[in-house]
Order: C-alpha cells, then structure tokens, then sequence
C-alpha cells in the first residue's frame, strides 16, 4: 500500500513539473496599422505629429498616396484594462515620467504570438524626439519584417501546392502562394502567376537569365523587366503590352531575401496602347552555381482601390522563398 501511495505521488510530481505554459493567442489587427499607447494630449500634441510625419508618409510608388502605416492611439488606461488592445500586433507605448531616466525597449511576443511592440520611456518630450529619431527605422523595418511573417504565416495554410512544385522544379526554390493563385505560363526560363478577383489583379512572374557586369544596374533591370512583361504580359487592346512607366522615378534599395542579397526595384507599370496601370515590385538575385540572374516580380491592378496592402501581399510571396541554394 505505501509503495502504491509513494507512486502515485512520484506520478503526480512528475506531471506538475511539465505542465506546459498555455500559449499565447495569436496578435491581430489590421495590416500596417500600429497601436499608440499615450495621452490623448500628447497624441494630438508634437509627439504625434512626429509619429505621423514618419509612419504615414506616403507608401513609395503606389499610383495613389497612402501612407506607410495606419496609426490609432489609445490612452495608457485603456490599454493596461483591455486584452483587446495588448494583443494587437504592432504597438508602441510611450511613458512620459520626468522622474525615470531615458529608455527604449523592444519586445517581441510581449502578451501575444507575432506581436511586436516598442517602448519609449522617457522624462520628457525632446528626449522622445531624440531618442525616436535613433530608433525609427529599426522599428519601421521590425513592423514590416513581422507583417511578412504573419502573411507568410497565414498564406501556408491554404498554399497553392501546384504552385510550388512547378517552381522548385524550374528554379529550385519555393514562393508560398496561397489558395486563389493559378499557373498562368509555365517555360523552362519563365514561369507566372496570378490571382484575379472582381476587384483586383495580383501577378508574380519568376524569370531567370545570364548573369553580366550589369544585371544589378538599374537600366538593366527595367530593360530585362519590359523585355518579358512585353513578351508574356498583354492588355485586352490589340497589341497593347505591359512596360514600366518611366514619366516617375523608381525607388531602388538593396535588400536581403532570406539570406540572399537583392536589388528591389519598386515603380508603376503601365500598358503600351492601352490605359491600364498600377504598382509593381521587382527583385533580382544572383545564383552562382547557374552563373545567372533570378528575376522576382510582382504586380498589381486594382484601379481606384487601395493598394498598400496587397502589395504587402505580393511582397510577402517573395519573401516567402525557400530551398534556395545558399552558399557559405
């Protein structure tokens, strides 16, 4: 009988001990939109202005102004009373206290998974103004690396298989496109995508190609990019093809794509005989064992409709990439 007790409580000890931690609930919001936790006051007051002039100036390259992100404020009060508001995915919690010294603090899955959320400490307003203009594009790239990963995340759940397998046997990687998406062309060099509704258009076209001295140079790029948008790509006029238009600047930065160094290239698209545009995102790579250029590009038509988003959409499908051969 003892030896029964004793077991029972050795049983009992041991699955106390691994009780799991419950998980955290998934974050939520919308897309770009970022929770300030503050003072109505100082919302409406310089520190807000600054907030505003950063994150909702307007997205590059879209064919109608809207801002980067969205911002929303709520006071401290509300947001310290309400798991609503605390699991919201993009947050930044401003704490004016002129008895607490100067601090700024980063915390990923603070009270929810894939949440991001970024505090400011501060004793007064200009050490915010300070402190914000060291710290802002750390957190303008935080929210956007994270935003892909909850899209990547909710795209594999319906991801379009057919999809994948064309594209890992034609160029050895993967793009998570989820359900919605269709083959369009399909060649040894060439393969495209899209997904149409009665609102919008989205495409991705994979393309690759010799690598030269100038296949990152910008004229290169949008040569190749109109080379095979006018070869595969045609508007609904006779003759009418995609080209890129060059009345408006593209923007242009260096980027890495899941560990491999990139170009993007973002600018309007337009049709040539036709009156049909919209934005578009272009990466090229380099994939030394073929000694050749991957093109990556992916655009949008969604006439007199918001844009920014499903264009973060599109971004997220190429970063998405995965298997791809990566040197040391």
């Amino acid at each position: 009988m003892k030896a029964l007790i004793f077991t029972l409580i050795l049983a009992f000890s041991f699955s106390a001990c691994t009780v799991k931690t419950p998980a955290k609930p998934n974050s939520n919001g919308k897309t770009l939109e970022v929770l300030v936790v503050c003072d109505k006051k100082d919302f409406a007051s310089a520190i807000g202005d600054t907030l505003r002039a950063f994150f909702m100036q307007h997205q590059p390259a879209l064919n109608q102004a809207e801002p980067m992100f969205s911002l929303a404020n709520i006071p401290m009060s509300s947001f310290e009373t309400s798991d609503m508001f605390k699991h919201l995915r993009n947050t930044i919690l401003i704490i004016l206290n002129p008895e607490k010294p100067a601090d700024f603090l980063a915390k990923r899955d603070a009270w929810a998974s894939n949440q991001v959320v970024f505090q400011f400490t501060v004793p007064d307003k200009e050490t915010f103004f300070t402190l914000f203009q060291e710290k802002r594009e750390l957190m303008k790239k935080a929210f956007y690396d994270k935003e892909h990963t909850r899209i990547i995340q909710t795209f594999r759940a319906s991801e379009n298989i057919e999809i994948s397998e064309c594209l890992q046997k034609t160029f050895g990687f993967k793009l998570i496109c989820p359900e919605g998406f269709i083959i369009r062309t399909a060649k040894p060099d060439f393969v495209s995508v899209n997904k149409e509704t009665k609102d919008y258009g989205q495409n991705v076209m994979v393309y690759t190609y010799p690598y030269t001295a100038n296949s990152f140079k910008e004229e290169d790029i949008l040569k190749v990019r109109n080379d095979i948008a006018k070869t595969y790509i045609s508007g609904p006029a006779e003759s009418s093809y995609m080209t890129t238009e060059r009345q408006l600047p593209v923007v242009r930065a260096e980027v890495n794509l899941n560990g491999r160094y990139a170009v993007e290239t973002r600018g309007l698209w337009k049709l040539e005989g036709d009156f049909m545009g919209g934005p578009f995102v272009n990466y090229v790579f380099l994939d030394k064992e073929k000694n050749q250029i991957v093109m990556i590009d992916a655009f949008l038509y969604s006439p007199k409709k918001p844009k920014r988003d499903l264009m973060m959409q599109l971004e997220s499908i190429v970063y998405s990439i995965k298997e791809l051969r990566i040197e040391n």
